[in-house]
């Protein structure tokens, strides 16, 4: 972004807001979130008849009834994209017609599950989506083990990455291998070097990391996983590279890059000094992402309490407005994490801010001067006690 001097920026910029604006500003908070709250739920597309046998049959065995979402995302991932993959690996031949099959599995599959599937992965790692002893409780494993190649990630490593290092450490380093505080986090330059790091050192990085910190199960439990991964893929380019390349490798290729693009920009704007939750993420609020990811806008309130189920995002915001604007975490409306990042990369943090509703007693150039500052690298010590 160019940089301009004081002199030069809008009169109106670095006016204060007036006692009405600052309300006005409050009352978007809390009509954004009822809107969220009252939003129809689009991470799933069909579920099973409603009030059917299926369906109480899941209703008794879901850990939380409001769950049901989150189940019928997975169960029709299981119906449409599984089949799709069984038939790439029966019927498609090893030449352009193969290939031709597989690009059409992948726009399938990825336009009509992947980002929900993130998600959905992600949340049912944090509760229990199944009842522990109920009849359906093998389902709990689809998400991470069976269905995670389908998506690119390695099954059984999706927990020891993110609940025991990104949660645990909340973006910090030297324990969070992915954390995005050293980086000049609106430098798309510094952004590839993130990507690449992401994808390429994760896969020693993490049996290194839980080693480290004497969870030594985990880490070797990590080794076992990424060794039946890569048997996994050795053994199917040799059965048939065609069904490798887009059952896998693009699969793989395609989502390091979004989790890598999806986690740089949740944690972009991160407050030099004491780690905070409120200053080391930002919330995206009245999106239309947030009804394809089970609110996961709310990133702020998700890593004060990880454990809150996604149902109560907006109504636990609107009980802590306050607390967001008194501790100066960022919330914007009508935009959500991919056209946020978008803006930062392109130097548009004044349409950014005309998208803030908190802090809603913060100038417009005030605005711009906390994103600017959250925007620089971090430094720390880098000894792992």
């Amino acid at each position: 972004a160019e940089t301009v001097s004081e002199a030069s920026l809008p009169s109106d910029w670095s006016k204060k807001p007036t006692k009405a604006e600052q309300e006005a500003k409050r009352k978007a908070c809390l009509d954004a979130a009822k809107n969220d709250l009252k939003a129809p739920r689009r991470e799933y597309i069909f579920s099973f008849p409603k009030g059917g046998f299926l369906d109480r049959y899941v209703d008794g065995c879901l850990n939380d009834p409001r769950d049901k979402p989150l189940f019928n995302m997975l169960m029709n991932t299981c119906c449409v994209s599984i089949p799709l993959l069984v038939g790439l690996f029966a019927f498609a031949p090893n030449n352009k017609w193969g290939h031709l099959m597989g690009l059409g599995y992948f726009l399938t599959h990825y336009v009509l599950f992947l980002h929900s599937y993130i998600l959905a992965l992600h949340y049912s790692s944090h509760r229990r989506l199944m009842k522990k002893g109920c009849s359906l409780e093998w389902f709990n494993l689809m998400a991470p083990y069976i269905l995670c190649p389908m998506f690119g990630i390695p099954s059984g490593m999706y927990y020891l990455h993110h609940i025991v290092m990104h949660h645990c450490h909340d973006n910090c380093i030297p324990y969070d291998m992915s954390s995005t505080e050293p980086y000049q986090r609106d430098n798309l330059l510094h952004f590839a070097v993130y990507w690449l790091k992401f994808w390429t050192t994760i896969f020693f990085e993490l049996p290194r990391f839980a080693f480290r910190v004497k969870l030594y199960r985990l880490s070797f439990m990590s080794v076992v996983y990424q060794s039946l991964y890569f048997t996994y893929v050795y053994k199917t380019f040799r059965y048939n590279p065609v069904v490798c390349i887009w059952g896998i490798l693009v699969p793989f290729m395609f989502t390091q890059f979004m989790l890598a693009y999806g986690n740089f920009g949740q944690h972009q704007f991160v407050e030099p000094g004491k780690p905070s939750n409120y200053r080391s993420t930002f919330n995206c609020l009245d999106c239309f992402d947030n009804t394809k990811s089970f609110l996961d806008g709310y990133h702020v309130l998700h890593h004060n309490n990880s454990r809150l189920h996604w149902s109560m995002f907006p109504e636990t915001f609107m009980k802590q407005v306050d607390k967001m604007n008194e501790e100066k975490a960022l919330s914007f409306v009508k935009i959500g994490f991919f056209e946020a990042s978008l803006l930062i990369y392109r130097g548009k943090l004044d349409v950014l801010a005309d998208k803030a509703v908190t802090p809603w007693d913060a100038s417009k150039q005030e605005l711009i001067d906390i994103m600017k500052a959250r925007l620089k690298p971090i430094k720390r010590d880098t000894k792992i006690d």
